[in-house]
């Protein structure tokens, strides 16, 4: 994935097959672009790719409603995010704010939890960020997120333990130092 415009068509053919894997693979492949800092703009298709894969794995959300006249309305503003992205990056990213509410009319529909699939977005990312070495309040700023919920979910999740312990800050300069070389 090089351009922008890319992984939207990424996210665009993974929501079409409502396959839940390639989201939340294309979810931590933006995520790692993102954090990497070579682009800003690759957060919110990490969060969205995210939010569609519990969306779209979540029955409960279509008992009512089609499925598919929803998905089509995201297909057709993601193609039109994907035509402008290379040209005109920030319209493509208000259009990923469009399919961002309309997720979050969808969950607080027919959702079940205290969080809207946003929120939820949100705070899974940010704790992501926060495990790959970001600060709290870095983590909080670029995902919105509250920052007392988000110490709640990292103290009941086992990212440390996945990741072995706590780097040290040399270990963190060290890292950068590799990224800045």
């Amino acid at each position: 994935m090089q351009k922008l415009s890319e992984a939207i068509l990424e996210l665009a053919d993974a929501v079409e097959e409502k396959d839940v894997h390639a989201l939340r693979k294309l979810s931590n492949k933006c995520l790692e672009r993102f954090a990497l800092g070579e682009e800003s703009a690759f957060l919110k298709p990490a969060m969205l790719a995210y939010a569609f894969s519990k969306v779209i794995s979540k029955q409960h959300y279509w008992k009512d409603r089609s499925q598919s006249v929803f998905l089509n309305s995201i297909l057709t503003k993601l193609a039109k995010a994907a035509k402008l992205a290379d040209a005109d990056e920030p319209a493509a990213l208000a259009g990923f704010d469009e399919i961002a509410r309309m997720l979050t009319e969808l969950d607080l529909k027919e959702g079940r939890f205290v969080r809207n699939i946003m929120e939820k977005a949100g705070l899974k990312i940010a704790s992501t960020l926060y495990g790959q070495g970001f600060s709290l309040d870095r983590a909080v700023e670029m995902t919105g997120t509250d920052k007392r919920e988000l110490v709640r979910y990292v103290g009941k999740t086992l990212m440390f333990d996945r990741m072995g312990s706590a780097k040290t800050m040399d270990e963190r300069l060290k890292a950068l130092r590799g990224i800045l070389s």
